[in-house]
């Protein structure tokens, strides 16, 4: 009998703790992601590297922001900086940054939403537009501004029908480069959403140029399936559309965007997916990614790498992807300045980071929340 009550114990062990809730954008859930190992789809583990990478070197850009979501870069080097409440910050080429907004914005701030994505066109430098993905009300919306002298001024809603909820609203919109722009959504905590063909939520949703510089409409729906994706970029050299998803409790996800793919959720999360779409990567305990890119400057030791923030976890990933094979797998900067929102490569070719400290999410630090420029190692000035 003690035998058997031995081996029992054994195997309730084995068997992951379930959890109520959705640790989401919040703190870390089934225990400290610092040593999180990742499982492809095919179910081999990445793991991280067994030496220590050189530091990379990190310095404080500009500082007491507020819930900073999201930064573009103007063609003069200066800086756009969306705060959730609902400002449009500038910085400065010289890294000062302005008082005044250049707009703020009455935006539905509760939750996770508020004042979210913000993308450039591709002839900014000609036409002036700007696209911001914010909550209003009860639904998402792109709306395009244009940016005048130190003042953006609005054009036009261009799409509606994407639900805002408290969790899940995703917010980041990026140009491709096909020169359309791509949106994503989150489920808005309706995870039904996400499977049905009719919803806007839970998709990677694409826009023409006729559609983003004129007065909008119903975007094509280019995958299905996502719970809560917050980051994507398109690799260099092979055009791959890599996007970052919060998984529910732990399971965050990395996933190859491809036209017409369903992701499973809410039917299957993690890396076994059947008969949907699997994840190139499954972090098993919480990261909670968000923003992320590629890095495309050349010489340093991180060329070619995805790059993506962590909440929950505090810290920059950096992975290396060889075909679908996650190579090199690694925490960055990890507790050092708290909750990361997004990484962005600035036309400096030095990456920029976001904090996310004063978003209602665990302890608030009050003037904590900044813009990090951060160097590779083996880069120089």
């Amino acid at each position: 009998m003690r035998a058997l009550l031995l081996l029992l114990a054994l195997a309730l062990a084995t068997v992951p703790a379930a959890c109520d809730g959705d640790a989401g954008e919040g703190g870390r859930s089934g225990g400290d992601a610092t040593d999180a190992t990742t499982t492809g789809a095919g179910g081999d583990s990445a793991g991280r590297t067994g030496d220590l990478p050189p530091a990379p070197r990190v310095e404080t850009v500009a500082r007491d922001l507020e819930a900073p979501w999201e930064i573009a870069f103007l063609p003069d080097g200066r800086a756009l900086v969306t705060e959730r409440p609902g400002r449009v910050r500038l910085i400065d080429a010289d890294g000062r940054l302005r008082e005044r907004p250049v707009a703020t914005i009455d935006v539905t701030s509760q939750g996770e939403g508020g004042l979210l994505g913000l993308a450039l066109d591709p002839d900014f430098a000609d036409n002036r537009l700007v696209y911001l993905y914010l909550t209003a009300g009860d639904a998402m919306e792109v709306v395009r501004y244009r940016l005048a002298d130190r003042s953006l001024i609005r054009q036009a809603s261009l799409v509606d029908g994407i639900r805002a909820g408290v969790i899940h609203d995703s917010g980041r919109i990026r140009f491709g480069p096909d020169d359309r722009l791509y949106v994503a959504t989150g489920d808005a905590g309706i995870a039904e959403l996400a499977q049905d063909r009719d919803s806007l939520n839970g998709k990677f949703l694409r826009l023409t140029p006729e559609q983003y510089r004129g007065d909008g409409g119903r975007p094509e729906i280019l995958t299905l399936g996502h719970r809560n994706p917050q980051g994507f970029d398109w690799q260099p050299g092979s055009g791959r559309l890599i996007a970052t998803e919060h998984g529910q409790q732990a399971l965050d996800e990395v996933n190859e965007i491809e036209q017409g793919s369903n992701y499973g959720w809410p039917v299957v999360e993690g890396a076994d997916h059947g008969d949907f779409t699997a994840p190139v990567t499954v972090y098993r305990e919480t990261i909670a990614p968000s923003g992320a890119t590629f890095v495309t400057r050349e010489g340093s030791d991180w060329t070619g790498d995805y790059l993506f923030a962590g909440l929950a976890s505090e810290q920059i990933r950096r992975i290396r992807l060889d075909g679908d094979r996650v190579t090199v797998d690694e925490a960055l900067l990890e507790g050092r300045f708290g909750r990361l929102r997004t990484v962005a490569e600035g036309p400096d070719g030095a990456l920029y980071a976001l904090t996310s400290n004063r978003d209602g999410r665990g302890s608030p630090r009050p003037g904590d929340d900044r813009v990090l420029r951060i160097l590779p190692p083996g880069e120089g000035d």
